[in-house]
């Protein structure tokens, strides 16, 4: 019996190895679009990866926005004093928890230069956790988490 569950629990995680690279591989790229709209300023698209939450979708540097409207409203309202960002991710690792469920976790900077003159360019190091959910075939993120690390 003891050979038995061995064997299923190897066969299992051979099996789960390829999947999960699978997944992993789905959600970077999910991030790398969501990366690219908000570097584009395209804040439209960047939410369109967000799926409709009332119980926490975002939550910035300690501020809570209990609804996609809520931090699609605010996000739009931040950009609005940025002339340029960019982002640079130092690591970023996927944890595959299901088939249709992974968490992002990732660390790195932002670049944001102002849209005042003059410009002034700063750079934040910052922390990121986002949940994904396969979601009629594509990966979305349900919830995100994102504080600038102290200085």
């Amino acid at each position: 019996m003891r050979a038995l569950i061995l064997g299923a629990a190897l066969c299992a995680a051979a099996l789960a190895g390829p999947q999960d690279a699978a997944i992993e591989k789905a959600v970077l790229e999910v991030n790398a679009q969501m990366t690219r709209a908000a570097e584009d300023h395209d804040i439209d698209r960047l939410f369109s990866f967000m799926l409709a939450n009332d119980r926490g979708s975002i939550i910035q540097s300690g501020n809570l926005f209990q609804t996609r409207e809520e931090a699609l409203a605010t996000v739009k309202r931040n950009f609005q004093g940025v002339a340029a960002i960019k982002y640079r991710w130092k690591r970023q690792l996927v944890t595959v928890i299901s088939p249709t469920m992974a968490l992002l976790v990732c660390d790195g900077e932002s670049e944001v230069r102002t849209a005042q003159e003059p410009p002034a360019t700063f750079v934040t190091p910052f922390a990121q956790t986002v949940l994904f959910m396969l979601t009629d075939g594509k990966w979305k993120a349900l919830h995100a988490h994102n504080s600038a690390v102290p200085r």
